[in-house]
């Protein structure tokens, strides 16, 4: 997604901020990485820069990367600057973020998020799996859990989301947590799908069978879960 795929991804519209020694780990060292979030199966925890080889790892995934639509996360200074700018949202936003998706057993599966976007009020939810994590549940998993923390936890009026024009296994997600789709723009300088939520229209993951519309209905397995 835009579930965050992901998300995700650096401010919209707007390069990476510049950053400061105050950004940094005040310990010197690392971030301390600390599990916010859990769902039934994943524990999400804020990045650090450990996790940068990971990231990488997730970046460079041509299957994930195909119909993102914002730029590839493709070197060690890519990696590094959002691991910092994901811990300046956690300081400035508390909530929100970019978070590292570990299954029970902590294993790397990929990211998701809950972003603001640029100077706009939106918030935006992504999602981005690797490969291994497709096709078991854990893109609409991740994404009810990130909306329950959204409207539940923080408040949140609404979220966004966006996915590339040809993406055909996000929409079904999106339906499912309740988004509708609203009219199409712009996002990082591409063509994009949007959808919205609303808090008061939030009621939990629904039913396959309301979610999905009819047209929707069809494996999408090939495709990645990503916003």
């Amino acid at each position: 997604m835009s579930a965050h795929d992901s998300h995700t991804a650096p401010p919209p519209e707007e390069a990476l901020p510049q950053f400061s020694k105050a950004d940094l780990p005040a310990n010197g060292r690392d971030y301390p990485a600390e599990v916010q979030l859990r769902s039934r199966r994943m524990q999400l925890r804020g990045f650090a820069f450990r996790h940068v080889l990971e990231l990488l790892q997730l970046g460079r995934e041509e299957r994930v990367t195909r119909l993102l639509l914002d730029n590839r996360l493709d070197t060690l200074d890519d990696a590094m600057g959002l691991v910092v700018w994901a811990n300046r949202i956690y300081r400035e936003r508390p909530g929100l973020g970019l978070w590292r998706a570990g299954d029970r057993c902590d294993r790397f599966i990929g990211m998701f998020s809950l972003v603001p976007l640029g100077t706009t009020r939106d918030v935006s939810i992504g999602v981005r799996l690797l490969p291994s994590a497709w096709g078991r549940g854990y893109a609409i998993e991740g994404g009810a859990a990130l909306c329950a923390h959204a409207f539940d936890g923080l408040g949140l009026e609404d979220l966004v989301a966006h996915c590339a024009p040809d993406n055909r296994s996000v929409p079904p997600l999106l339906l499912r947590l309740g988004f509708e789709e609203i009219d199409p723009g712009m996002h990082f300088g591409k063509p994009a799908r949007r959808f919205r939520l609303r808090r008061e229209d939030w009621r939990g993951l629904r039913p396959r069978r309301e979610g999905v519309a009819p047209n929707a209905q069809r494996d999408t397995s090939a495709q990645p879960p990503a916003l």
